[in-house]
């Protein structure tokens, strides 16, 4: 692809466009201002939420729009408008009421529009994960009132994978599920991805997807990198990414992501 090609550049966060720091280098910062000058979006696709994303994302000055939360947020960063993709109402509280009927032991965390909370069994988590912190915003489970956009799950014996595979049978609801690396697992409402969020912006932009390069490194990336015209996984990303890309490239330790954007702009 040559940079006529590309009106959208799509980007993970943690393990891609940000170093081992949780950081934008210099020089990533210096590739997507100009990959922004040259015309092209740069959108931010991450599973954190807007709470962490933005003060994070910043320091770039020229990306005004993340996804959050799996896809089930778009945060406009220069109006602070949010568009929600809430899960239904009705399939949050099945969901909490056939996984505690299975094993009582699963803890849940919630984030909706009236803030975020979690179960005390949850709290360990909630202290030291930026996103959430010490004090919920909303100490009981959501309800039809709420606007719920993602559910977290864990368990005291299984984690990451493994914890998605023994999930996945158990739901009443066809919600996604999904995760990040971390130890618990994610659920965003049903069809709700990286890929669904950026699909309704390029929809409001006029833009196609064979005209987006998306980067990813972690299960929630995969279905983002499947549906953009030119999926990129990082030399650290796992099998879920890898064999969802189009591409392989470095590590976010050699800030892979800059390298490719400088390289891209570079071409005729």
């Amino acid at each position: 692809m040559t940079k006529s090609d590309v009106r959208l550049i799509a980007c993970d966060l943690d393990g891609t466009l940000f170093g081992p720091d949780h950081l934008l280098s210099q020089r990533t910062i210096a590739a997507v201002q100009h990959a922004v000058a040259a015309g092209i979006h740069v959108v931010a696709a991450t599973g954190r939420s807007t709470t962490s994303a933005v003060p994070r994302l910043r320091p770039a000055e020229v990306i005004t729009t993340a996804v959050c939360s799996n896809g089930s947020l778009i945060h406009d960063m220069l109006s602070s408008e949010t568009i929600r993709f809430p899960i239904d109402p009705a399939h949050v509280n099945r969901f909490f009421a056939a996984l505690t009927a299975i094993d009582d032991r699963y803890a849940f965390c919630w984030e909706t529009d009236h803030g975020n909370g979690w179960d005390k069994s949850f709290g360990d988590i909630a202290a030291i994960h930026e996103d959430l912190g010490d004090v919920p915003g909303l100490a009981m489970r959501p309800t039809g009132e709420h606007h719920t956009t993602k559910l977290m799950v864990r368990h005291p014996e299984i984690t990451q994978e493994a914890l998605r595979d023994n999930l996945v049978p158990l739901l009443v609801d066809p919600l996604t599920v999904s995760t990040s690396g971390v130890q618990f697992v994610e659920v965003t409402g049903e069809g709700i991805t990286k890929a669904s969020a950026l699909a309704h912006l390029c929809t409001d932009w006029g833009i196609d997807p064979a005209q987006v390069i998306a980067f990813g490194d972690n299960h929630n990336d995969a279905a983002m990198l499947t549906w953009a015209g030119h999926g990129v996984a990082m030399g650290n990303a796992s099998i879920f990414a890898t064999e969802a890309a189009d591409e392989v490239i470095g590590t976010n330790a050699e800030n892979a992501v800059a390298v490719f954007i400088e390289s891209l702009l570079a071409r005729n």
